[in-house]
């Protein structure tokens, strides 16, 4: 399933550590015990994924792929609708023991929100 400007260039993703310290200095906040995603509008006209998923989060890095590639995956769907934001997705202990559609679920959810509560203010 191809959707047309759906993809994660290296434009739409944050590899800078100022990059990530800009929306850590004042983040919106969203999610819960297990999920946390930080926002901050930036002055583009399209959205920017970093991803923080620790050992402490999750042990195994093939689970720590799995939180990854199912972020990304929901970024990339979901970015024609967040707008010109920055977001952080930072997992916490309990997401490696989330099922897939429980996780991908999360994910949609809080990116949409963190977004959200970012134009609000």
């Amino acid at each position: 399933m191809n959707v047309a400007g759906a993809g994660f260039p290296r434009t739409r993703r944050l590899l800078q550590s100022t990059e990530f310290e800009y929306v850590f200095a004042d983040p919106c906040k969203a999610g819960e015990a297990c999920l946390t995603v930080l926002s901050r509008p930036n002055d583009l006209a399209y959205p920017r994924l970093g991803l923080i998923v620790s050992k402490r989060s999750a042990k195994k890095a093939v689970v720590r792929n799995r939180i990854k590639r199912h972020a990304r995956e929901a970024f990339r769907h979901l970015q024609n609708r967040l707008g010109g934001v920055d977001l952080i997705v930072i997992s916490r202990a309990r997401l490696a023991d989330r099922s897939r559609s429980a996780l991908a679920g999360l994910l949609s959810k809080y990116l949409i929100d963190a977004a959200g509560r970012c134009r609000k203010s």
